[in-house]
């Protein structure tokens, strides 16, 4: 008898833990509650929409002069639109949306996007897509979701090219018709925060009702919308001001402050801001649009983006007064006046490099056409000049100009990502200049813009792969390097 009691104890027991197992399952606090919940309509409060946004297209193999005309066409669930478009220029900004109704009881929408030049009654498609076989590069598969208000597919949160980005250099293949394009999906919902109603409802706790655009409910200093597209907790506080989880020196809440201008916290981004100068007699120096393309591209090519403020980004694009010699004296005094501001903008030097296209860098010695310096004397290379007369002097049509301008741009700013004579000794040797010298057939395979022999005709760092001599740069490429403290003789100059 005192056995089958203990028995029917036993029994009880763990009937009543299974019911209550089963009873917070059911009920609204838990992970439970979340899995279990079975939708029916993905927001109640309105009639779902998904919106497709098109922000800038651009040409990765950049070709001097060329305005190709773009044109795209896009399924959302099953409803194509064609012939969206035409938007001109190799590099394009539509901020054009198309808006599609779809159905709100499935979580899942599929949407697919081809991007073409046309050419009179011609189309050629585009490589935006990292898939591979017939059509899949030409055209780029995702699948978005009503529940999380985010997509997957060819392109996915974490993605190394950036979330809301594609390139057709993804797929490994480079082509003259790979291009970029940086894109946003999001959904209709009441309060118009692109927090989804499920979000609000089951995960956040918030009234989808009210719009909380803008609302920092962990007090951690970023808010709700953008620590929910990067997948941070809004409900748990980070130390945003120190985490920089893609090592670009740029930590989570100056990635948030830039997030108009393309930043993502996963994918590394370099921001220089480039300021120009009166000329001795009329107008001003410039970095062309084909130079300042190439180096994008160029970055591009290896999942980092380079953004150039050369006006549309708050701080770039002024006029500095003219000065034939714009040497390093120079620039420490104009860094502050025209970079700073006096230190009204002194938070841009933990995002921003500078750049100055001045005219002449050094007395005496016209044939230097650039260096890499310290303004400030706390040894954090993040500022370069390129003297634009000096190029001209050398250069004498404006393609092979405008190709100097690229290559000595990009061998400045890779002094600011920690490419040093100490690094590889092939960089800045000025035994590469001549071929009557050793270094001309020592560094013959190194086809970097930091080797003076190719630093006015090649716009890339190499990547190690051409033989005996060469070396991988793009390894080495550090984007934090500009706030990290570093000891070398003043100036680093080409």
């Amino acid at each position: 008898m005192e056995l089958r009691r203990y028995v029917m104890l036993a029994l009880l027991g763990v009937l009543v833990i299974a019911a209550a197992v089963y009873l917070y399952g059911q009920g609204d606090g838990g992970d439970g509650a979340e899995a279990r919940k079975v939708i029916s309509d993905y927001d109640p409060m309105v009639d779902l929409e998904v919106v497709f946004r098109i922000d800038r297209i651009r040409m990765l193999d950049v070709e001097r002069g060329a305005s190709p005309l773009f044109g795209m066409d896009i399924t959302i669930d099953g409803q194509t639109i064609e012939g969206v478009g035409p938007w001109g220029g190799i590099d394009a900004h539509p901020r054009w949306r198309h808006v599609q109704d779809v159905d709100d009881s499935e979580e899942n929408v599929s949407i697919t996007v081809r991007l073409y030049t046309i050419d009179g009654d011609e189309q050629t498609d585009m490589d935006i897509s990292p898939g591979h076989g017939a059509g899949r590069g030409q055209t780029l598969h995702l699948v978005y979701s009503l529940k999380t208000g985010r997509w997957t597919g060819d392109d996915w949160l974490h993605d190394p090219s950036g979330m809301g980005h594609v390139s057709g250099a993804e797929d490994g293949s480079l082509d003259d018709h790979d291009c970029e394009l940086w894109f946003s999906i999001y959904q209709t919902d009441a309060d118009h925060d692109r927090l989804t109603w499920y979000e609000e409802t089951y995960i956040y706790g918030t009234d989808p009702a009210v719009d909380d655009t803008g609302s920092d409910m962990d007090g951690d200093g970023v808010p709700i919308g953008w620590e929910d597209t990067w997948g941070y907790s809004p409900l748990r506080a980070d130390n945003h001001s120190t985490l920089d989880p893609d090592m670009d020196g740029i930590q989570n809440d100056e990635e948030y402050r830039m997030a108009f201008y393309g930043a993502d916290p996963f994918r590394q981004d370099v921001f220089v801001e480039v300021d120009y100068m009166e000329n001795q007699f009329f107008g001003h120096t410039t970095l062309p649009e084909y130079s300042k393309q190439m180096v994008i591209s160029a970055f591009a090519r290896h999942d980092i983006m380079l953004h150039v403020d050369d006006g549309l980004m708050g701080g770039g694009g002024e006029i500095l007064p003219f000065e034939k010699f714009y040497t390093p004296e120079k620039l420490a005094a104009y860094y502050d006046q025209y970079f700073l501001h006096g230190g009204s903008e002194a938070w841009r030097q933990d995002v921003f490099r500078y750049a100055v296209m001045a005219y002449y860098t050094m007395e005496g010695r016209r044939n230097v056409a650039g260096y890499s310096y310290w303004p400030d004397r706390d040894d954090q290379f993040n500022c370069f000049v390129v003297a634009r007369r000096a190029i001209k002097n050398y250069r004498w049509t404006p393609m092979s100009r405008d190709t100097a301008t690229a290559s000595l741009f990009m061998h400045e700013l890779g002094h600011t990502l920690g490419l040093f004579w100490h690094t590889y000794h092939g960089i800045d040797n000025t035994t590469n200049i001549y071929p009557w010298l050793s270094g001309w057939s020592i560094y013959e395979n190194y086809r970097s813009c930091m080797n003076y022999r190719y630093a006015w005709s090649h716009v890339d760092y190499s990547d190690g792969s051409h033989g005996e001599g060469d070396f991988d740069d793009w390894s080495h490429v550090d984007p934090a390097f500009f706030e990290k403290p570093f000891f070398a003789e003043p100036p680093i100059i080409l």
